[in-house]
């Protein structure tokens, strides 16, 4: 049994002109691996709400979410996890000395970010399309569980955040970057298990920053044509890219076709 697990952004689906594509190519290998009987599954760092739409259109129903803190398996939940408390509460705590505006995801399953008044500035902006925020003073963000941290900082900023590396924080949108779970390999390692499957089968595509931990320890892992250096210094192969159907390449490439 071969278990195969795909990043998104950048590796099942591509961005043209602000709009998500996922080709044609994809489609179809991702619907001939499960035909196969391979464990087709996503992981990523977003939440499952956010996921869940584009593993609706590929027909997988197995999902390592939140960076591995979520894991559904055959559409049914798991469980998700939130971030661990004490280093929310130290990088809210930065957040305010430093007078950044951020957020909270309180709910893995809810697009909707809670902020006290006192966290907002006139330079406010998290760009985050369709996620609502609401405004309560009586937020207690010292004491309340978060799943993600949204902060308003714009790119070329990053460094200005020390409670959390790099890898910990992604950008999804120009206004805002996300504190976020950082151990797919968790969740995969998980999803494995359940089945009493060995991580000697399971293979890896992705493309970008938080795709490190992964190449750094599953054995065969598959960096897309447009992914970063890092990532494809660890890869085992370096596949074409999104555009030029690259996951396509590469599992003929492996011989999973």
């Amino acid at each position: 049994m071969k278990y195969i697990f795909f990043d998104i952004d950048g590796t099942l689906v591509d961005l043209v002109d602000n709009q998500e594509v996922i080709y044609p190519s994809t489609r179809k290998t991702i619907q001939q691996l499960k035909d196969k009987g391979y464990k087709v599954a996503i992981a990523s760092g977003r939440s499952l709400i956010e996921i869940l739409p584009t593993a609706q259109k590929l027909g997988i129903d197995n999902i390592v979410s939140d960076g591995g803190y979520g894991l559904t398996i055959e559409g049914k939940l798991q469980y998700i996890h939130p971030l661990p408390h004490d280093i929310v509460q130290s990088l809210s705590q930065e957040l305010i000395e430093k007078k950044i505006p951020f957020a909270f995801l309180t709910n893995p399953s809810q697009k909707e970010l809670f902020a006290s008044s006192q966290m907002l500035n006139h330079q406010y902006d998290f760009d985050c399309e369709g996620i609502q925020l609401t405004i309560d003073e009586t937020f207690d963000y010292l004491n309340t569980d978060a799943y993600k941290v949204f902060m308003a900082i714009h790119r070329g900023e990053e460094d200005r955040i020390e409670t959390v590396n790099a890898h910990q924080i992604m950008r999804y949108r120009e206004g805002s970057l996300a504190y976020e779970p950082d151990d797919k390999y968790a969740g995969v390692k998980e999803f494995v298990e359940y089945y009493h499957g060995s991580m000697e089968d399971v293979i890896f595509f992705g493309d970008g920053l938080n795709d490190i931990g992964m190449f750094e320890q599953i054995s065969c892992t598959v960096a897309m044509g447009n992914a970063i250096e890092e990532v494809k210094k660890l890869a085992y192969f370096i596949t074409k890219d999104i555009k030029e159907d690259g996951i396509e390449y590469a599992c003929c490439y492996l011989k999973l076709l």
